[in-house]
């Protein structure tokens, strides 16, 4: 009896102890923060997201736009000997900020489209918790054209519409398949009559 008791004993108190939640300290530093676009390079007014995660739950953030070295490309050019600029000078764009927050995860996903090229760096701070992530982004291409057609450009539009090749090439194929399954009905017609004979 008394192993009995003993045992029941040692299983109950195993039991509850198990059952008791594990207690972390508060120990465990927070993963750190990081960011990412979903393209890192876009054309001009193309929409990309910028993404990141490691800041406080439903924290406040605000999200730096800021434009770093244009391409060489760009077209400028400077005459040191004669101290005359031939060209367009571009003067660096002053950084634009915007206001976002963290999702319960800590996490944020900002939709955003540059009409500029060059490359630009984008860095998300957390309001409360001081945390920053930064990605960069580079922006390619002709700038954004005006989207009105006159009468002497709608020459130059590709054409979507169906045209007499597609009627020609749906004849065709069509014809094609009326061929097959006339094959497939004759042979198995020879087939039942050899069976059958």
């Amino acid at each position: 009896m008394k192993k009995s008791l003993t045992a029941i004993a040692l299983a109950g108190s195993i039991a509850l102890i198990g059952a008791v939640p594990a207690m972390a300290a508060d120990k465990y530093p927070a993963p750190p923060a990081n960011a990412a676009v979903s393209d890192g390079t876009v054309g001009p007014g193309d929409q990309f997201v910028f993404r990141g995660k490691g800041f406080k739950a439903g924290e406040g953030l605000s999200i730096s736009v800021t434009p770093g070295g244009r391409p060489a490309a760009s077209g400028a050019s400077i005459s040191h000997g004669s101290k005359t600029v031939s060209g367009k000078i571009t003067l660096p764009l002053a950084p634009q900020n915007f206001a976002s927050s963290a999702d319960d995860s800590g996490a944020f996903a900002f939709p955003l489209s540059l009409s500029e090229t060059g490359t630009y760096t984008l860095t998300a701070t957390g309001l409360t918790s001081g945390v920053t992530a930064t990605a960069t982004v580079t922006v390619e291409g002709a700038a954004l054209a005006s989207t009105s057609t006159s009468t002497s450009d709608a020459a130059a539009l590709a054409n979507t519409g169906a045209d007499a090749s597609l009627l020609l090439w749906s004849l065709v194929g069509a014809g094609a398949l009326a061929a097959g399954m006339t094959s497939v009905v004759v042979v198995r017609r020879r087939a039942k009559a050899e069976a059958a004979a």
